[in-house]
């Protein structure tokens, strides 16, 4: 699939970070190919921007600017800027992580870090919505070689619970509460016994908080900072040090 549209600028007349000319995306499996014709800094000689990242996220409605949840399908970082420079002809083949069921409309993002977390600069909207079938669910009984597939909406189907997952919030808008799992004793941080990592750019904020050493501050400004291209990404953030990363780094994953 592939897909392009004109820019849908932030500011009037021109955003001080802009996509400009045509923009577009082609998916290729479980890759997604991002085009750009000029990403540019608009702003005065020598004012360099913060670091850049361009991000293909998937909404429940088309972004109009300001706060916002959704998806992140791919991102990747692109350094700052100087004022006045500008980057042309831009591709970049990227990892691409597919909704849930659903319509979804994609929107793609210039976002620059500010310190404190990502800001969006200026956005694309793409107007053809991106729909997500359910798939059936196959089951192969081992003992007669029978294989029952059970389409969605089929009552009294024959196969397992299918775990549906829980789509990834943006963390501007509010973080949805996440039940604990039940067990013996006191709850308590992951430990070594822990063998899951958790995942920076998908866990929840409770997941990130119950690891050992991560105060609920710490996790939300992780969560606000999404999406995460490394690991040591997680050091520009207030509060976490490189002692505290060596010590949560056999528990966390992209």
């Amino acid at each position: 699939m592939m897909y392009s549209t004109q820019p849908n600028s932030t500011e009037t007349p021109a955003p001080s970070l802009a996509l400009s000319g045509n923009n577009g995306y082609e998916i290729q499996g479980d890759r997604v190919i991002i085009t750009a014709s000029e990403i540019a800094n608009n702003r005065d000689a020598g004012n360099i921007s913060g670091t850049l990242s361009i991000e293909l996220w998937a909404l429940n409605q088309p972004y109009q600017g300001g706060d916002f949840s959704g998806i992140a399908m791919a991102g990747t970082q692109i350094g700052e800027m100087l004022g006045q420079h500008y980057l042309a002809d831009c591709r970049y083949d990227l990892s691409f992580n597919e909704p849930a069921a659903g319509t979804w409309y994609f929107t793609l993002m210039l976002r620059e870090w500010t310190g404190s977390g990502y800001v969006t600069r200026d956005y694309v909207n793409f107007a053809q919505p991106y729909v997500v079938n359910k798939k059936p669910a196959v089951v192969q009984s081992k003992a007669d070689n029978v294989i029952n597939v059970t389409f969605p909406g089929m009552e009294n189907a024959p196969t397992p619970a299918v775990r549906q997952e829980e789509p990834v919030l943006k963390p501007i808008a509010k973080e949805p509460a996440v039940a604990k799992p039940a067990g013996k004793g006191k709850a308590g941080k992951k430990s070594a016994k822990d063998n899951k990592a958790v995942s920076l750019n998908q866990a929840s904020v409770h997941d990130l908080a119950a690891l050992k050493g991560m105060s609920m501050k710490l996790a939300e400004s992780i969560v606000a900072s999404r999406p995460f291209t490394s690991v040591e990404e997680i050091l520009h953030i207030k509060g976490m040090g490189p002692k505290l990363l060596d010590k949560l780094h056999k528990f966390i994953k992209l």
